[in-house]
């Protein structure tokens, strides 16, 4: 971390002495006003303006009398968009060439309200899309009061989200029936990894990441290798910090509630030299006192912020960081001792049946209880485990318009991720160690990005670049057995890629087709063992294979109906991940150091479809979609022992990673948005999904996927009882699934799936001058169902309060 530190150091030094440079004022800009559908004018709307060749982002906010300006702006095609105010918004597109002026009228949300760049990494209209993409808004986020960023996006269709427990616990996010680890995690356009993680991906910090400086969420689902690399083969999600602008503001957030949770934020936002200095920054504490059981606590800390410079009108600088640590007191498995086990019927599925809470507690003070109907333990308090996390990102881009039609940008990003985790005898469940363990684990990745945006003619827009990328994993690992033993691991590697896509625009531009494609190979390092011996040691490990991948996407929009037909097919890719290629471990029950890894393994292969439709009627009060999707799991890494070829692996080991086959996910995703009326907003999702190995997951017979949950449901609602006050329910339903546990004897146990429903009241007082107060309550599992995700206990009803000061 502290590397990460000195890295951006100099970047935000940099940064810093700029704001002092001698700005020019040059000619070209765009003023106007914002107006209600009755002419009125409309202050305190945040505007922005997208460059369609660049991408830059300008962002502003209307005066009180709803005048906006945005100045010294190149020549070029923009896209302006409003935030949403209630129902309305407004976006369209303008090509901006000297001083022009332009009102902006407010309307209810139709075709083209939100202006999207992952999908294409290049800012596009709704309408223009052709694959399945949803946004979740930072006004989302605050209606819904969502915490995390996983939360935030659970009622996205196709896309569950798994809290095992309550706050702080282990968070999956799982998109179209794939598995946790195959939907990429950007920040501002670039992948954010673990590279100390088994699979090398971003799962074991969702629990971290907090809805902090999110201005919004973009999920793509479907294929995005060719544009993002690794892991994108079910999906992305890109988190958008806000880029600042307009009058300095500053905002105060203060609340707390049940489980013991008190959280405190505080940021500002604005803009300095009419606004050639952009920034915007939170820091936010959260502390959860009790958890789950009064024994779960749960503490994080978070800053973010970032900061932009306009060098000249065609240069600019942008620096961000965002740095997270947490600390948790962890859980034990799930367990199946013999007292349940003798529950379970003689054969075919097991309902997932948990002990009682008072069982629960005999359980773990190892004192007799009844077992009643149960078939499982839930997760136990363990008294002395403990996980403490952290991680650090920063990013820096230089970018230059060289004309109306060509820019070109360098970006580095750095990533530093630490997770300690320890544990000792205290009796808590059967999975306690007999002596204190303690393992650490460290990731570091580095990107080096440069890429170049060029319009050809009227039709075409390319774009290309080259990614250079460091990973750097190291483990720590201590034993305080008999004989105490301690080990070191450490591996890197490096990759190149290079990647193309061109967009192109037909029919008038009723008809965009994109193709993209990307190659990617890699450079393994010799990898450093301490307490061990590496079996790699003085063999040529030599280059793996490399990973290949394209796609395509159509879309059609036929303005006299309001329908938008679109089609998306693209194969994408997992890089294996250091541990996957090199790693090992210490096992305590061998009491040796077992090599893992296999530097020769291919990279996770998969091809994708998906096609749909999307209709507006009514003026935009009530919009329709649906999407057909199937994914084809090619190739995968499994951990293997069963049919792990000994006898023939040039590392000497006995079992480990290996490629192997994998399955198939089909399914269909419904969504609906409603305005009936002035004032209400109601969205609803549905999503059907069939996912099946090729080999049995569970027993012979059994080849669904383990932990899919076949249909989901989703609903959220918001109504503007007044000006000042509102109201937002939000639901997420899923269906049972089956998992096979470890200690269940390779049965098939069945769990219910959740039904999570929330509801928060927001009432404003404004005290003018831009100075406003928001008072809210929020009762979360309003319907207090106790649900057991994997068989772990999550929060009942609980509710909070809180104010928000704007001024």
């Amino acid at each position: 971390m502290k590397r990460t530190a000195t890295r951006a150091l100099p970047t935000l030094c940099v940064l810093g002495l700029l704001t002092w440079t001698h700005h020019p004022a040059l000619a070209d800009s765009l003023r106007g006003r914002v107006l209600d559908p009755s002419g009125a004018a409309v202050g305190q709307v945040t505007l922005r303006l997208s460059d369609r060749e660049t991408g830059q982002l300008r962002q502003t906010t209307s005066t009180e009398g709803g005048t906006y300006q945005f100045i010294d702006i190149p020549e070029g095609t923009y896209l302006i968009e409003t935030t949403r105010t209630g129902q309305l918004a407004v976006s369209r597109q303008i090509h901006i060439e000297g001083d022009q002026a332009l009102d902006l009228e407010l309307e209810f949300s139709g075709t083209s309200v939100e202006v999207l760049v992952t999908a294409s990494g290049t800012p596009q209209s709704v309408v223009e899309v052709g694959k399945a993409l949803d946004v979740v808004t930072s006004q989302d986020i605050d209606l819904r009061d969502e915490l995390s960023i996983a939360e935030a996006v659970r009622n996205i269709p196709g896309v569950r989200v798994q809290v095992q427990e309550g706050p702080g616990s282990l968070t999956t996010l799982q998109t179209r029936g794939l598995r946790i680890y195959d939907t990429a995690v950007l920040i501002d356009g670039m992948r954010f990894r673990d590279a100390a993680s088994l699979q090398g991906d971003a799962t074991a910090f969702l629990e971290t990441m907090t809805t902090l400086d999110t201005d919004r969420i973009e999920f793509l689902r479907g294929s995005g290798s060719s544009l993002y690399g690794t892991h994108a083969m079910a999906g992305v999600m890109n988190i958008i910090s806000r880029r600042g602008g307009g009058a300095p503001h500053a905002e105060f957030r203060a609340e707390g509630g049940g489980l013991g949770l008190i959280r405190s934020l505080a940021g500002v936002t604005g803009g300095l030299g009419q606004d050639h200095l952009t920034y915007s920054g939170r820091i936010s504490h959260l502390n959860v006192t009790k958890g789950v059981r009064d024994g779960t606590p749960y503490r994080n800390t978070s800053s973010q912020g970032s900061v932009a410079y306009g060098l000249t009108r065609q240069i600019s600088v942008t620096g961000r960081v965002w740095y997270a640590g947490d600390y948790l007191s962890s859980t034990e498995s799930p367990a199946f001792p013999s007292e349940v086990l003798a529950n379970f019927p003689q054969t075919g599925p097991v309902d997932a049946i948990p002990l009682s809470r008072a069982g629960l507690e005999l359980f773990e003070r190892q004192l007799p209880f009844d077992t009643g109907r149960a078939t499982f333990v839930p997760g136990q308090m363990d008294r002395d485990g403990r996980r403490v996390g952290s991680f650090l990102t920063g990013n820096f881009t230089f970018q230059h318009e060289l004309t109306p039609d060509t820019a070109y940008r360098i970006a580095y990003q750095g990533v530093h991720t630490n997770r300690r985790f320890t544990d000792g005898p205290a009796r808590g469940g059967p999975f306690e160690p007999q002596v204190g363990t303690e393992g650490e684990y460290s990731g570091t990745t580095d990107t080096l990005q440069a890429r170049l945006d060029a319009t050809v003619g009227t039709r075409h827009q390319l774009t290309g670049g080259y990614e250079f990328e460091h990973e750097r994993y190291e483990d720590f690992a201590r034993d305080q057995g008999p004989v105490p033993f301690t080990s070191r691991l450490r591996i890197e590697q490096n990759s190149h890629s290079v990647f193309l896509q061109d967009q192109v625009r037909l029919l008038d531009s009723r008809l965009i087709a994109s193709a993209a494609a990307r190659t990617q190979f890699f450079e393994l390092g010799t990898p450093s063992f301490s307490g061990a011996v590496s079996p790699y040691e003085g063999m040529s490990l030599g280059s793996p294979p490399r990973a290949y991948t394209g796609d395509a996407s159509l879309a059609y929009f036929m303005e006299e109906s309001q329908t938008k037909f679109r089609a998306h097919v693209g194969n994408s890719y997992r890089a294996p991940s250091p541990y996957e290629r090199l790693g090992g471990s210490f096992s305590s029950f061998s009491g040796t150091f077992d090599y893992w890894g296999d530097p020769r393994l291919r990279s996770e292969r998969s091809i994708s479809l998906d096609a749909g439709v999307d209709q507006w009627l009514f003026g935009s009060r009530v919009q329709l979609g649906g999407t057909f999707f199937y994914t084809n799991l090619q190739e995968t890494i499994i951990f293997d022992f069963a049919n792990f070829p000994a006898a023939t692996d040039p590392f000497g080991r006995f079992g480990g990673y290996r490629n192997s086959g994998g399955g198939i996910s089909r399914g269909v995703e419904i969504s609906t948005r409603l305005s009936p009326g002035t004032g209400t907003d109601i969205q609803l999702g549905y999503t059907f999904t069939n996912s099946d190995s090729r080999t049995p997951t569970i027993g012979s017979d059994f080849f669904e996927t383990q932990g899919i949950s076949d249909h989901m449901i989703t609903l959220t609602a918001t109504r503007w009882v007044t000006r000042r006050f509102n109201v937002t329910f939000d639901l997420f339903a899923a269906s049972d699934y089956s998992l096979s546990p470890f200690g269940a004897g390779g049965r098939q146990v069945v769990f219910d799936g959740p039904i999570k429903g929330d509801i928060v009241g927001t009432y404003e007082l404004g005290f003018g001058n831009d100075r406003a107060a928001e008072l809210y309550v929020k009762v979360e599992n309003v319907f207090n169902q106790y649900y057991y995700e994997d068989g772990f206990l999550g929060p009942g009803a609980t509710s909070l309060g809180g104010i928000r000061i704007r001024y």
